[in-house]
């Protein structure tokens, strides 16, 4: 996270005083662990796969993303701080412990949060998980359906591009979904930071099936080092990281400008981002184009 707070210029917002404070994220995943890093601001959790009541991550995932987004790196000395510290959290898990899941819960955690997103205050949603284009077309509709209405109710969607690039139109479901947020890694061609651990290029591509230009924006994905369900830290990489990344972020400029829409956040950023050189989409995020 180190790495990963230079590279996207987060200082520039903490020194002003900006850390994600009133902004509440969901996290659809595999849950989130009792890490020292969450301290007291995890407002829920629901268990849409066991049924289960208390915290907990059986996978890793959930709990990986939660860090980068808002991991307070007390543990670690400050070192593995997420991009909003002071962000609060509400977990859903529709993931298994091996990282399988179901459309019928994902949309179930979806209802839940247009439910529930007043009495937390809700404003932005993580879904770091994703289906082929190729899937059955009704599962497809269920599911896009639930998520447009969530942004509809003013909660900003941050989604994966999905790690089955580098061809083209490998975008997953729901990253497919024109209004929403979809990111992906730009650092999925840094053959040192791969190593072993995925293939050159990983990120899904665009454009989706209807011509509309995904993922939108870049952020760093591989080998990001955040919170481990066991406690401590563990380095992970993907499309899902970099998604983390840019919703701790927005969590930020959340913070700052209190009064945006998911509408309004997404037009901000199309309007400040600086394209790189060699680069799809908008741009990388990074904080020196934004505040």
């Amino acid at each position: 996270m180190e790495r990963v707070r230079k590279m996207i210029h987060t200082e520039l917002p903490h020194v002003e005083g900006f850390f994600g404070k009133g902004s509440t994220v969901a996290i659809l995943d595999t849950g989130i662990s009792m890490h020292p890093d969450f301290k007291n601001r995890i407002l829920d959790f629901r268990d849409f796969v066991n049924g289960r009541s208390g915290v907990y991550d059986d996978n890793g995932h959930g709990t990986h993303l939660a860090g980068i987004i808002g991991g307070n790196g007390v543990l670690g000395g400050g070192r593995y701080m997420g991009i909003a510290p002071e962000c609060q959290f509400i977990s859903l898990k529709v993931l298994d412990g091996m990282g399988n899941g179901n459309i019928e819960s994902v949309v179930r955690a979806v209802d839940w949060i247009l439910k529930n997103r007043e009495k937390y205050h809700i404003r932005f949603l993580n879904i770091s998980i994703g289906m082929m284009p190729q899937t059955h077309l009704s599962e497809q509709r269920a599911l896009v359906d639930a998520i447009c209405a969530l942004w509809e109710n003013h909660i900003c969607v941050v989604v994966a591009s999905g790690n089955n690039g580098p061809d083209t139109s490998t975008v997953t479901v729901p990253g497919t979904i024109p209004e929403l947020i979809t990111v992906g890694s730009l650092d999925d061609n840094d053959r040192v930071l791969l190593g072993s651990s995925m293939h050159v290029g990983y990120s899904g591509k665009g454009p989706t099936k209807h011509c509309v230009v995904k993922p939108e924006i870049l952020a760093p994905g591989t080998r990001v080092v955040s919170c481990s369900r066991q406690g401590g830290y563990v380095s992970k990489s993907g499309s899902s990281m970099a998604t983390a990344v840019v919703t701790g972020g927005l969590a930020v400029i959340g913070e700052i400008y209190p009064q945006f829409t998911p509408s309004d956040m997404k037009l901000f950023l199309y309007s400040k981002l600086r394209r790189r050189k060699g680069s799809s989409g908008w741009g990388h995020f990074d904080f020196s184009d934004l505040v």
